[in-house]
């Protein structure tokens, strides 16, 4: 069931234009800044975006210039297992897995979980009750139970919300869904 959601969602996702994506990304940015979560916020976590997902330099570089600490996700050599690296600017990242640009190994600066206030989560999908699909392989449903202050907040396209994401034991939901139209407070697992 899980496979099949996310392969179809991929699809969909993939099929999406840059300047959609940029206009949406834009939209997203606009909303998050105007929220009390992210004006309260001290400590952010966000991403660094692959081409099809909400683009986030621009609320990577306010935040920055909100006086924010903004780290992401350092993906440990542990299968699975993510940390929290603390980014000051965007020379300070290199080309990791997949092309990807990554926090630099040779000098990571880690943050405790438990100092985020809020996290931006990326997903394939989510329903309304602010669960997730991701890529599988678990890495933020790992490490979210250890940022137990973070409001948590999904980020997705409208478009891309479905009716019902399936959920086992250990899957984290968010309490927040930001797409390009609104926050949406989340009703919890169903």
């Amino acid at each position: 069931m899980k496979e099949l959601l996310r392969k179809e969602s991929l699809a969909k996702r993939r099929m999406l234009d840059k300047e959609f994506i940029a206009i949406q990304s834009d939209k997203m940015a606009k909303l998050l800044y105007a929220s009390p979560f992210y004006q309260n916020s001290k400590v952010v976590m966000l991403f660094l975006s692959m081409p099809d997902e909400p683009q986030m330099i621009n609320i990577i570089e306010h935040a920055w210039q909100q006086g924010k600490t903004v780290c992401v996700p350092h993906m440990r050599q542990q299968f699975g297992v993510m940390d929290a690296a603390r980014i000051d600017s965007m020379d300070g990242l290199v080309r990791g897995r997949l092309n990807l640009m990554v926090p630099n190994p040779a000098n990571l600066s880690l943050v405790d979980p438990e100092l985020i206030d809020l996290i931006v989560v990326p997903a394939v999908t989510y329903d309304y009750h602010g669960n997730r699909l991701g890529m599988g392989a678990g890495y933020y449903d790992r490490f979210i139970p250890h940022a137990c202050n973070a409001i948590l907040i999904g980020v997705i396209g409208a478009s891309q919300i479905v009716d019902r994401v399936p959920t086992g034991q250990y899957d984290q939901s968010v309490h927040y869904l930001l797409t390009e139209d609104a926050i949406i407070h989340c009703t919890g697992k169903n």
